[in-house]
């Protein structure tokens, strides 16, 4: 269901913000897997928790309901799944805050961060603000029907499990790619097969797990646990994936969750972090207590360079 737009937009740009330890961040995070993170810090069916990983990773607390912007109160940081779709990236909707929050406020400074939907791999990172053409194409949703004229930003309210309703700010697709922020096709993203996920979803109760495709063949040792992975080798090649079954010995690891290959030459490595390491993350290669945060890893500059850009 579809609600009216509570918060006016503004009548000004507001002033563009930057942190140039952020920046740095930013551009470590580029070929990071979320997924070691999201199992570390959120259940395993909640809704958000590879965007909780990324906070988590940025040295920020993991979960954060609140009305001020993730970074410093100066920037927000939203996480964007993508996908390719005929060829083409797409995306799903994105929630921008809860109804009670100021969307326009959240969207004012942006730090835009694009994963592959099916790797959880980070691809990409845009600095943004809401500004000029921009923020005019955008308030003209004030004055659109929220169930007719399908405006960009928009108030849905979704179910939850106690069947209350959460009213919450959405940005659609569409706004998503026609603004240019989605990332061109390009190493690291991949197709992804909504049935398939879900149905091995709702058999083992968590997302499935990845492995890289070493074999031309089909048939490899799991890097996990050492047991026996069978995939189809000509869909590696046509898709970039494809779904795997791990035969027995199952290891702790392996046992509760589905499984699939990707092609690793179709892999974005992370051009400042090891490959080995992104390598070991992707697989889940690492133990839970073993798992690093980006932030250890990236030096805060002496001079975060905050004085907005005349």
């Amino acid at each position: 269901m579809r609600l009216p737009l509570r918060h006016p937009p503004p009548d000004r740009d507001p002033p563009p913000r930057r942190c140039a330890h952020l920046d740095a961040l930013a551009a470590a995070a580029v070929g990071l897997p979320l997924g070691p993170a999201a199992d570390l810090v959120a259940p395993g069916r909640s809704r958000g928790r590879h965007g909780n990983a990324l906070q988590w990773h940025l040295g920020l607390a993991s979960h954060d309901a609140e009305a001020k912007l993730d970074w410093e109160d100066r920037i927000e940081i939203k996480l964007v799944s993508v996908w390719l779709r005929a060829g083409a990236v797409v995306c799903d909707k994105l929630k921008v805050s809860d109804i009670a929050v100021d969307p326009w406020h959240k969207l004012s400074n942006v730090l835009w961060v694009f994963a592959d939907r099916l790797t959880r791999v980070v691809v990409g990172t845009r600095a943004w603000g809401l500004r000029g053409g921009v923020r005019a194409r955008l308030a003209r949703s004030w004055s659109l029907d929220p169930h007719f004229d399908q405006p960009d930003l928009f108030v849905e309210a979704r179910e939850r499990a106690d069947g209350s309703a959460a009213p919450s700010y959405y940005l659609s697709a569409r706004w998503l790619g026609s603004e240019g922020l989605l990332p061109a096709p390009g190493p690291g993203i991949f197709s992804f097969d909504a049935r398939w996920w879900g149905q091995s979803r709702a058999e083992h109760g968590r997302d499935p797990l990845p492995s890289v495709a070493v074999s031309p063949h089909g048939q490899q040792r799991c890097g996990r646990c050492g047991g026996p992975l069978r995939f189809d080798p000509e869909a590696v090649v046509a898709d970039g994936w494809a779904p795997a079954h791990h035969g027995m010995p199952l290891g702790p690891a392996c046992a509760p969750r589905g499984h699939f290959v990707v092609d690793g030459h179709r892999l974005l490595l992370p051009p400042e972090l090891p490959a080995e390491d992104m390598l070991d993350a992707l697989e889940r290669r690492i133990a839970p207590d073993a798992v690093w945060r980006l932030s250890e890893r990236v030096i805060e500059p002496d001079d975060h360079l905050h004085e907005p850009t005349p």
